[in-house]
């Protein structure tokens, strides 16, 4: 794998299940809160935990559900700060206004991610009347609190065609990055949305797209979470002598599942991301020292990925989604099943 400067390890934590909107793509089923929520306590302790790991190295990410809805979040923040972690908070968006931002400022958040899935009319369609008109006014709040904004949509076959409406928005409320999710049939979704992944094709188009409109909007930041062909993309770009954004050269490449990240779900138990539900551990059992060397992150880490994905000259800088793999295998180190051979380099072919 070829040298980086370290980025921080991402830290996605999900803090509550609880969510005051039902959306239809929402993997995680948020909704109601799960009884065996960690408490106050128990989270202070983690904070110590991943301070200790960690130090300043990590991003922790409060997630949902919903974050806002948890009645100590404002608390968790501030001890997380104090600890000296980097804060990061994870919103739908409906429940940020200027007084809600400017106190997440004060408190220590840094950066607000918000989804916007598309024009209005789109948006509200996956995620309820109303949603886009306010996921917008909390976007504009926090970035009138100072506050970094980053806005996450997640592309599907209803919203495609929208994508560069997509990144017009995030453009015009003041972004500093547009991190595309691709749809990926799981939790609500299985049943509100069972065909609105993208196809082989649409994917391979999808990401070219993004990479034309990157070029365009240097300002703007354009990336991807679990779409690693995106960095096949931006390496042949590279070898090209094209532009590529600065991230190619920071940011650890690829899928980043164990490598680059964590999730940690309510309960306690930790996951290498937020949607590969393959536990490495829980809390309440094993130090994050413990969980970090389990099989799963292991195996992860050290990419022993199979099929096409470890055949490919591009394993070390894609490696494939783990998510897709685990969901239409079984076996989270099998090939990705969206990869196409227009990605495709056997590593005897490059020879």
């Amino acid at each position: 794998m070829m040298q980086r400067k370290m980025s921080r390890y991402s830290i996605n934590w999900n803090i509550t299940r609880k969510c005051n909107l039902r959306c239809k793509h929402c993997y995680y089923e948020a909704g109601t809160p799960l009884p065996e929520q960690l408490s106050t306590e128990e989270s202070f302790a983690l904070i110590d935990e991943i301070a200790n790991v960690f130090g300043d190295k990590a991003n922790v990410t409060f997630g949902g559900g919903e974050p806002l809805l948890r009645k100590d979040i404002f608390d968790l923040i501030s001890y997380g700060k104090e600890r000296g972690l980097h804060l990061v908070l994870a919103s739908n968006g409906t429940l940020l206004n200027e007084e809600v931002a400017a106190r997440l400022k004060k408190a220590g958040i840094e950066e607000v991610i918000i989804p916007i899935d598309g024009t209005q009319k789109t948006h509200d369609s996956i995620r309820g009347a109303g949603v886009f008109e306010k996921a917008v006014k909390g976007a504009r709040a926090c970035k009138e609190a100072g506050l970094d904004l980053v806005i996450d949509p997640c592309i599907m076959k209803q919203n495609e065609k929208e994508t560069t409406k997509i990144i017009d928005i995030a453009e015009n409320l003041g972004a500093r990055q547009c991190r595309f999710f691709h749809y990926v049939s799981m939790g609500r979704g299985k049943e509100a949305l069972p065909d609105s992944e993208l196809d082989v094709t649409q994917y391979a188009q999808n990401l070219m797209q993004l990479y034309e409109e990157q070029k365009r909007r240097k300002r703007l930041e354009i990336c991807t979470t679990q779409a690693s062909q995106y960095w096949v993309v931006l390496k042949r770009k590279e070898e090209e002598d094209s532009f590529v954004p600065d991230f190619f050269y920071t940011e650890i490449p690829g899928c980043r599942a164990a490598i680059g990240m964590l999730s940690i779900k309510p309960n306690g138990d930790v996951v290498p991301c937020p949607l590969l539900e393959v536990k490495g551990g829980n809390v309440h059992e094993m130090s994050l020292r413990e969980i970090l060397n389990s099989k799963v992150f292991v195996e992860l880490r050290n990419r022993e990925v199979k099929g096409k994905c470890a055949e490919c000259i591009y394993k070390d800088i894609c490696g494939g989604c783990r998510v897709r793999a685990y969901l239409h295998s079984g076996d989270y180190m099998a090939e990705d099943p969206i990869c196409s051979e227009f990605f495709f380099e056997r590593i005897s072919e490059s020879k």
